[in-house]
């Protein structure tokens, strides 16, 4: 009995607590403290500030109370970043970017595409490295990655995540002051020559796949890097046309810009129509034994005027200074072309042959050398022409598919490449051979050397 009593003592205190009333005791309410957070200067000024000081690097003082605001427009979720956050100024019209440098993987989990960050500046080093300016933390005399320990102490979320809207610009249009942007090329596909490859899983791709990609509307060409660690290295290059909208930077190297995208939703191209140029197409033997039709290597040139009397055109279409010259190194001599501070928007100039008689020959073929320098892109193109008469525009010409050299973009070139051979037997009559130069200071001024330019048949 005095069992049965203690619990029912217990049960009548458990139901005379569960009698009283609640109406004094309110829900505990969880509340999210917004901070009251805005920035004091911008990307830009922190670019500035490096580019004042004259140094390779420049550490904020550790009592500067300097925040700046961006965007994030990189993610390293497919793999294409890695311990990189890049943030633009603005989620559209941006007018330029940094590269936060952080010692985290997976940072798309806590910096997803769009958010909005401040960061606190003090403490941190920013410097330029080959064009891209990257925010980071001194270690002895280096910037470096910040440390995962101390990301907090410098960068801070904001509540608002925005859609970032890319910059519509065309690849001409591309500028250091654009790097770590997020922009948009439309109207583009790959080159013809990488349908079929991978974004990045050939066996020459080491550290990543460079792509060239073209604009229809104008030939220029940009790259489309992908990382060899990336989720989609191994999907296969479209051969349609379309848009890309990627981070725009610079390669390892600082000398050629280079697209990076986020994910393949970064790239669609749907259109079927392709816009590849017109190449000439003949069938000729390109080994057989041969003899020349013309010979060219400009030995016996003093000057560029010569070229007029051997029967060479050199005209620069939109009436500018800027022609083909004469040069000359080691003894040889070669025609030399650059739009280099021209003051040129638009130069465009053709170096012509004299007429080449095609009528008592078979299997012609033609090659020539070059030799590129300072490469801001293949702006020299190779064409032929059946009907020209002093005329450039009233002619019909063909473009000619033909190997081009490529350059570094922060140095000379000290050695030309063959053309390789490309067949003529085709054409009847007289021919004339163009070289043409399509640049722009000073943003397209590739140097170019050409020489030895031959046609040979049987």
């Amino acid at each position: 009995m005095k069992k049965i009593t203690n619990l029912t003592l217990i049960l009548i205190s458990m139901l005379s607590v569960s009698c009283v009333q609640t109406d004094d005791f309110d829900i505990p309410k969880i509340e999210i403290e917004i901070l009251n957070i805005v920035s004091t200067t911008s990307i830009k000024a922190l670019k500035n500030a490096l580019d004042q000081s004259g140094e390779k690097m420049y550490t904020f003082k550790g009592n500067e109370s300097s925040i700046i605001e961006g965007f994030v427009i990189s993610s390293d979720e497919a793999g294409n970043f890695y311990k990189t956050l890049i943030i633009q100024d603005n989620f559209e019209n941006p007018t330029t970017g940094i590269e936060i440098m952080i010692d985290q993987k997976a940072l798309f989990t806590k910096y997803h595409f769009g958010r909005k960050l401040f960061v606190k500046i003090a403490g941190l080093s920013i410097m330029n490295d080959e064009g891209k300016y990257k925010l980071g933390y001194l270690l002895k005399d280096k910037v470096g990655v910040i440390p995962s320990s101390m990301v907090d102490e410098f960068i801070i979320r904001s509540m608002e995540t925005k859609e970032i809207i890319p910059k519509k610009i065309d690849i001409d249009e591309f500028s250091d002051s654009q790097i770590g942007t997020y922009i948009q090329i439309e109207n583009i596909q790959f080159k013809k020559d990488e349908i079929g490859r991978t974004y990045a899983g050939e066996p020459f791709d080491e550290f990543n796949g460079e792509r060239i990609i073209e604009q229809c509307s104008s030939q220029w060409n940009a790259i489309l890097s992908t990382s060899t660690y990336s989720d989609f290295k191994s999907n296969l290059i479209s051969d349609k046309t379309g848009m890309i909208s990627a981070v725009l930077t610079k390669d390892f190297y600082g000398e050629e810009f280079v697209l990076l995208l986020n994910d393949p939703s970064g790239i669609e191209l749907l259109n079927s129509e392709r816009c590849d140029p017109e190449y000439l197409t003949c069938e000729g033997n390109l080994e057989s034994d041969q003899n020349i039709l013309f010979y060219e290597d400009f030995d016996m040139m003093k000057n560029a005027k010569d070229l007029e009397e051997m029967g060479w055109l050199n005209h620069n279409l939109n009436f500018g200074n800027g022609k083909f010259k004469k040069r000359s190194k080691n003894g040889n001599v070669y025609m030399q072309i650059s739009a280099y501070n021209s003051e040129e928007d638009f130069m465009e100039v053709w170096l012509i042959t004299p007429e080449i008689n095609l009528d008592k020959s078979s299997d012609e073929v033609l090659t020539f050398k070059t030799r590129s320098s300072f490469e801001t892109g293949t702006i020299l193109t190779v064409w032929v022409s059946n009907n020209f008469d002093e005329n450039i525009k009233d002619a019909t010409w063909i473009q000619l598919d033909i190997n081009i050299s490529k350059g570094s973009k922060g140095s000379e070139n000290t050695e030309f490449i063959s053309s390789g051979k490309v067949s003529l037997d085709c054409l009847q009559g007289s021919v004339h051979i163009a070289f043409k130069y399509q640049g722009s200071d000073p943003n397209k001024t590739t140097t170019y050397d050409i020489d030895h330019v031959l046609v040979l048949g049987n």
